[in-house]
């Protein structure tokens, strides 16, 4: 089982670098390939599944991008996770592995929609990976983000001392079957903040009851018959999320709390998919998933749902070498959006669904490999339609989100 498996991730380091020692991965990788979940990408997988530390030993890896603006992230998104990161493995002797992973988000501050607070700064997480045998490895990543804003005015009495804190962990384990492994992640987070001002007679304090998030994923890579290249790859996963706001007033002695609406969310996901390297030149994943996501927010005299269902989902990747030490990159997605908004109160209720919306996204990068070091970025669609500076007159970048990774491993 030990050499299928080598010998299927030896496929893997073929189709995407054959004449370098390099693993090409990242976000600018994952991202160019449509963020499939149909692919293998060691930065990616670890991050999902800290047991694949146990297999990626020796090997650095981080995203280059320095800013964190609306529009950063790979959908337009405003997001921290693109604002620069890196991460390490250590081997430590034939069935430990240690590693850590700096400033890259993995937590749901984010849904805490309506609530003025601040994030947690320079996220960490930790990998502590163990082979307890040929066919079964497990790991943990304990990960925690704190922050803190403190303002004191004398002359006005005023202070304000805000704080906030992610802790958590993801357990991993990779299971090796005949034909294949199976992988799956546990993620576990406690999300809290405080907001705490005053000035002379008055005092607010702002903060969240339960702010629990729990997540699963599976994932299998199955060969269905001995000797097949093509893998059939089924995805699985589960997240939710919920939190209550409070904030609890002090003025001329009396003490007041004051408890917002419930919130949830809840994300169920799915799909399958085919990963075929074709030839060692060319590597192409594709397949259909489907998610149903739904926020909720309840009081006392109002309920407001949201609902996304998000099905069916088409994935599709594309990798190939062009020349030794240069690989080209496609992705696209197409997702078919059902979305209803539902509110119930006491005097009305009232029902928007919308059954028509699609969005399709088309990416492209390219990777750049010397001996044991790699680059692999995302292509700027801005600079594919509006060309360079000397043909448009307007200043872009060529690249969007740059990655680079180095393997060490003897």
């Amino acid at each position: 089982m030990l050499k299928h498996f080598l010998a299927v991730m030896l496929l893997f380091v073929l189709a995407v670098g054959a004449y370098s020692q390099s693993i090409p991965s990242g976000t600018g990788r994952y991202t160019a390939l449509g963020s499939s979940p149909f692919i293998l990408d060691a930065s990616t997988d670890i991050f999902n599944n800290p047991a694949w530390n146990n297999y990626y030993r020796n090997y650095a890896f981080g995203d280059l991008n320095t800013t964190s603006t609306v529009g950063s992230g790979p959908n337009g998104e405003s997001s921290d996770d693109f604002a620069g990161n890196a991460g390490v493995t250590f081997a430590v002797g034939k069935k430990w592995n240690l590693g850590m992973i700096i400033n890259r988000r993995q937590d749901s501050w984010s849904a805490f929609i309506g609530t003025a607070h601040n994030n947690p700064i320079v996220p960490f997480m930790g990998l502590i990976g163990y082979s307890a045998s040929k066919n079964f490895h497990i790991s943990l990543a304990p990960y925690v983000s704190m922050g803190s804003f403190t303002n004191t005015d004398t002359n006005a009495a005023l202070n304000v001392d805000n704080s906030s804190m992610s802790i958590g962990a993801n357990l991993g384990f990779m299971y090796l079957i005949k034909k294949g492994w199976i992988e799956g992640a546990v993620t576990f987070r406690m999300n809290s903040y405080k907001n705490d001002s005053s000035v002379t007679g008055f005092s607010s304090v702002g903060e969240n009851d339960g702010g629990m998030e729990f997540g699963l994923g599976l994932r299998a890579w199955i060969y269905p018959t001995k000797g097949s290249k093509v893998a059939v790859v089924p995805i699985l996963g589960f997240k939710s999320f919920s939190y209550t706001p409070k904030t609890t007033v002090t003025t001329g002695g009396t003490t007041t709390v004051f408890t917002g609406s419930d919130n949830s969310l809840m994300n169920i996901y799915g799909g399958v998919g085919l990963n075929w390297p074709i030839v060692d030149d060319i590597q192409i994943a594709g397949g259909v998933t489907a998610s149903y996501n739904t926020r909720k927010s309840t009081d006392t005299t109002n309920e407001t749902k949201f609902t996304d269902f998000i099905a069916p989902g088409f994935n599709m990747a594309l990798e190939t070498r062009i020349t030794d030490w240069i690989t080209a990159r496609l992705g696209f997605n197409k997702t078919i959006i059902m979305s209803k908004a539902e509110t119930n109160n006491a005097t009305y209720e009232a029902t928007v669904l919308n059954t028509n919306s699609d969005a399709s996204t088309v990416s492209l990068g390219t990777g750049f490999h010397f001996g044991r070091f790699s680059i692999d970025a995302t292509v700027s669609e801005r600079w594919l339609k509006q060309g360079p500076n000397f043909v448009s007159g307007q200043s872009t970048d060529l690249f969007g989100i740059i990655s680079a990774s180095y393997n060490f491993n003897k």
